[in-house]
């Protein structure tokens, strides 16, 4: 990731050696980050500050940016000032940044997301520092030779000079005390303007001046006679005397100096880094106590530094012509004496009276308890292994021998039995029951060294994968060896083996540690406890590179400190047992990191990478050298980190600081940023965010400081992130996002109303469409039939008709020749009375057929009908008519005439009826033709039935209907009549209309009146 680019980590503070171990101790304890130039680290910082939201801001001659523990980001690229750094730098109570310009003198403040100028002339001329006073007024100092202050307030600037007491020189910086007295340092003293005041007083130093204030709100003032308390006499200062002071003067002091929380006072200078002068105890600080140093020759960014901060966890910041700093207070601490560590791991061991023993790469040293480290043996090389015998006497053994030494001194040099092996590095050794000496040399084998002899006790073997390693006594005194995977015992009845757990993990080289009644296996695998013949292993939950256990401390109090490469874990008796009984480790509930210290990893060439003193401190072999720490001294942050969204982005959209968006419509990509505010150890602060309508549960993204959503769905989204510090207490209240994703009209209700709309459009148009097609079909056949009946009408015209007609003339001319009185005439004028019948109904069948009456005028048709049913006794059927008559299609009117010629037949035969009704309604849409009686009704099984058994009439009525595409409804209701509907589509009733053109849509849509 981008930000690892920017994160160059120093090591843990030391000093040189000559100094006093008592004065190493302040700044041993303080770790060391920084940020240099060329690792986008903007520099030269010249002002710094702290939001309430926890950003580290800072005034830069590259602009102004914010900084997260993680990554700079720039704030002022959208002002319109262009090679125009700041020069100064203040964040107000309410959370808005001021910044001040070098070359325009313009002032701009940043709130909500944006920078923007304010408004109102520049100042009149640089300004070098800005502070806020109680009232909320911003006073801002100038770079004028003669003091200069400027004042806004209420919208409005006021300037404050010499008029109002200030000195007629060089002002170098000013601070805001916490009573609201505004103190301002120049070249010939300090000024100082209390609440309320509209007037300077003043105190004329020997000096240039600085001022600051110490943790308790006491001014103190800086100047060539040192560091001194400002002391109120009445209404003025009392001049410098015989007070306990810090000796500060000979310093070139780069700013203001500052007193941290503890009360020890730092000081930033031009060309010799940083100074550290301890805090004053009781008696105060005698004047020639000397300060801790801290340059670039132990990780300074640059000697030429420019100012200090300390934040609200304790921080302090460093800014320098190189880079950026940040020293904190942390609980492992290095001792400077320490500074050669060995080439494979310091080797550790803890000694019968409380002593630890250290070797390094040419020294070995001793730290009695409550002591420093003191060597004891110089001169060799890199030590492969120490143990301690009975007598107190220490056994190292090097790279051909192994030498004794005592506290008179080294007393004996014993040569290795295996010079000549391969792979003879002695891994570990110990001091059994005995007295004798074991040394385990992997290629060597395992050789124990007993009255001036040397004896191999175990072949090294061929296999390096089983080569003896990490070597160690047991509780009752007896040698057990790792071998492989593999421990082998070594006990007075001779060696056996016991195998060795590993899980998923590869074969490694085991940490074992003998302490009390147990003895401890780790590895990467976990923990194993060995009590007597009873085994028991907690597991790694995640067996990895991370998991080596490379060190392992137990406490007179029953806790177990672990070392792993990352951090030191401490499980409690209660967790420890807990671990053994669910054979599994648990989640580290109590570590110390990279921000306590721990810089570097524990070095796992070290077979016992962790040991503990008399004293009850643990010292820990680190791959820069051996740590030390206090159990009971652990320096722990309580702040809860800080939580701020920073930026929403999209593929074409960015907001900064947003609470509330609304984003385009299918915003298909989003990216949020945000920050989790501690600069005690990033790696270790736990985050987790949500969004609210879319994440079923809480994401942990670990070191990642963003979220990604692709192609949400339209609507209100809330975004949550929370922090917890190192221990695991999360911020109460999360920070929060709102947005929104407004609906495409494709997503809309109004397209979904459009879409229903078209749809249904389409489906009535396929539904007319099909009924036109029908239409059509059902016309075609009409025509067909109707050309057939006028085919046979004209055939039966033009033969049968013209043929009897034919005989009929020669029959009546034999007739006109024979008697009308005799018998033969009168037989022969009875035929042809008869064949003149038979041609008249031949007539009247072939004006059926053409239905030339009926398709003229069904009225008449109806009437005639009407008047020819056999109603008995006479029944009065009244013939009504709704909108224009029209002639009908031919075989329309004649299947119309026979279904109601049935109808009325029914009803003369059936209903009893007094009275009945024909309706023609000839409608726009179709026709409508509604017979009505007052009769009895139908039976309801019949009309359920359709019919009546042996009764075909109403049977046939429908079937001529569905014929013409028409629909035939009956009704009736017992007691009240009988309702006949017959309901003909208009295309299919009506004749055609000589031609006339009608629009293709209203032909398409019915709309037509003859069609």
């Amino acid at each position: 990731m981008r930000f690892l680019k920017t994160l160059v980590l120093g090591a843990l503070v030391s000093l040189p050696c000559p100094v006093l171990a008592e004065q190493a101790q302040v700044l041993g304890r303080y770790v060391h980050q920084r940020w240099l130039e060329g690792t986008e680290a903007p520099i030269p910082v010249v002002s710094m500050a702290q939001g309430p939201d926890g950003f580290i801001w800072l005034a830069t001659g590259d602009g102004l940016f914010r900084f997260d523990g993680v990554r700079f980001e720039r704030l002022d690229a959208e002002v319109p000032l262009r090679n125009d750094p700041p020069s100064a730098l203040l964040m107000t109570r309410s959370g808005d940044v001021w910044i001040s310009f070098e070359a325009s003198h313009r002032f701009a403040f940043y709130s909500r997301g944006a920078l923007r100028l304010l408004d109102g002339p520049p100042a009149p001329s640089r300004i070098v520092g800005m502070v806020e006073g109680l009232d909320g007024a911003i006073w801002a100092l100038t770079s004028n030779y003669n003091a200069e202050v400027l004042r806004f307030k209420d919208g409005a600037w006021q300037t404050f000079n010499a008029r109002q007491g200030l000195p007629e020189s060089n002002a170098s910086h000013m601070i805001m005390a916490r009573d609201g007295t505004l103190w301002i340092a120049g070249s010939e003293g300090v000024a100082w303007l209390e609440p309320g005041a509209e007037r300077f007083a003043f105190l004329r130093t020997e000096s240039s001046a600085r001022v600051s204030q110490d943790p308790h709100g006491k001014i103190w003032i800086s100047d060539r006679t040192g560091t001194y308390p400002a002391t109120m006499t009445g209404e003025a200062l009392a001049t410098p005397g015989p007070k306990p002071r810090f000796p500060t003067g000979e310093l070139d002091i780069r700013g203001g100096p500052i007193f941290d929380r503890h009360g020890n006072l730092w000081i930033a200078t031009r060309y010799q880094g940083l100074k550290l002068f301890p805090g004053p105890g009781p008696s105060g600080v005698a004047d020639d106590a000397l300060p801790e140093t801290f340059t670039g020759k132990q990780g300074l960014s640059s000697d030429v530094t420019n100012g200090l901060f300390e934040d609200r966890e304790g921080n302090l910041w460093v800014s320098t012509e190189g880079g950026l700093d940040r020293l904190r207070a942390a609980t492992l601490v290095r001792h400077p004496a320490l500074s050669s560590p060995a080439r494979f791991g310091d080797k550790l061991l803890a000694g019968a009276d409380g002593a630890i023993y250290i070797g390094q790469a040419s020294t070995i040293f001793r730290v009695p308890p409550q002591g420093d480290p003191a060597p004891i043996i110089r001169g060799i090389v890199e030590p492969e292994a120490m143990c301690e015998a009975h007598d107190g006497s220490l056994w190292v053994a090097l790279r051909h021998e192994v030498i004794v030494w005592s506290p008179d001194g080294i007393r004996e040099r014993i040569e290795r039995p295996d010079r000549q092996a391969r792979h003879n590095i002695a891994y570990d050794c110990a001091i059994d029951a005995g007295g004798s000496f074991w040394m385990s040399a992997a290629g060597g084998g395992v050789h124990r060294y007993r009255k001036g002899r040397w004896e191999q006790v175990f072949e090294g073997g061929r296999d390096a994968n089983f080569y003896p390693t990490t070597l160690t006594t047991t509780p009752t005194g007896s040698v057990v060896f790792q071998s492989g995977d593999r421990l082998v015992w070594v006990e007075d009845t001779g060696l056996s083996t016991s195998r060795l757990g590993f899980g998923d993990s590869q074969l490694k080289v085991l940490t074992m540690q003998q302490t009390g009644k147990s003895l401890y296996v780790a590895g990467a695998f976990g923990l194993s406890r060995y009590l007597g013949d009873k085994v028991e292993t907690a597991w790694s939950p995640d067996i990895s590179p991370g998991s080596r256990i490379n060190g392992v401390v137990e406490t007179p109090a029953g806790d177990l400190w672990l070392a792993y490469p990352r951090m030191l874990v401490r499980l409690s008796a209660g967790e420890l047992e807990r671990a053994f009984r669910d054979r599994k480790l648990p989640s580290s509930t109590f570590a110390l990191g990279r921000g306590d210290g721990l810089t570097s990893r524990p070095h796992s060439h070290s077979q016992r990478a962790m040991v503990r003193g008399g004293d009850g401190r643990l010292w820990i072999a680190t791959e820069t050298g051996t740590l030390w720490m206090d159990p009971e001294d652990i320096i722990r942050d309580r702040t809860i980190p800080g939580v701020a969204i920073t930026a929403l982005r999209t593929e074409a959209l960015s907001f900064r600081d947003p609470a509330a968006v609304r984003l385009p419509p299918a915003t298909p990509k989003i990216e949020i940023d945000y920050a989790a505010l501690s600069f005690v150890d990033q790696q270790r602060i736990k985050v987790r965010y949500r969004l609210e309508g879319f994440d079923q549960d809480w994401v942990y993204p670990g070191q990642r400081r963003q979220a990604f959503y692709t192609n949400l769905p339209p609507g209100k989204y809330r975004f949550q992130v929370m922090a917890a510090n190192l221990d695991g207490v999360w911020n109460p209240a999360p920070a929060a996002l709102e947005f929104e994703i407004p609906k495409t009209f494709y997503q809309s209700g109004w397209f979904l109303l459009l879409c229903t709309a078209t749809v249904l459009t389409i489906l009535f148009a396929l539904h007319r469409l099909r009924i036109v097609q029908a239409g059509n079909r059902i016309r075609s056949r009409l025509e067909e039939r109707n050309a057939e009946r006028e085919r046979i009408a004209r055939e039966l015209h033009d033969t049968l008709l013209q043929g009897v007609m034919g005989l009929i003339l020669r029959f009546q001319a034999v007739a006109n020749r024979v008697s009308s009185e005799a018998a033969l005439g009168k037989q022969l004028d009875t035929a042809l009375a008869a064949a003149d019948a038979v041609v008249v109904d031949a007539r009247n069948r072939v004006r059926d057929l053409r239905g030339a009456d009926e398709a003229a005028d069904l009225l008449s048709t109806l009437r005639r009908v009407a008047a020819e049913t056999p109603f008995s006794p006479p029944v009065p059927v009244r013939l009504l008519i709704e909108g224009q008559p029209r002639p009908l299609h031919p075989l329309v009117s004649a299947e119309t005439v026979k279904i109601f010629s049935e109808a009325l037949l029914n009803v003369a035969h059936h209903s009893r009826a007094s009275s009945a009704e024909i309706a023609v309604g000839f409608e726009s849409r179709q026709l409508a033709i509604r017979l009505r009686d007052d009769g009895v009704g139908i039976p309801a099984q019949v009309l359920k039935a359709g019919r009546k058994d042996g009764h075909f009439g109403l049977v046939g009525m429908r079937e001529r209907a569905e014929r013409m595409g028409g629909a035939l409804n009956i009704t009736s209701v017992t007691g009240q009549g009988t309702e006949v509907t017959l309901l003909i589509p208009a295309r299919l009733a009506y004749g055609r209309r000589s031609p006339r053109k009608v629009a293709w849509w209203k032909r398409f849509m019915g709309k037509h009146r003859n069609d």
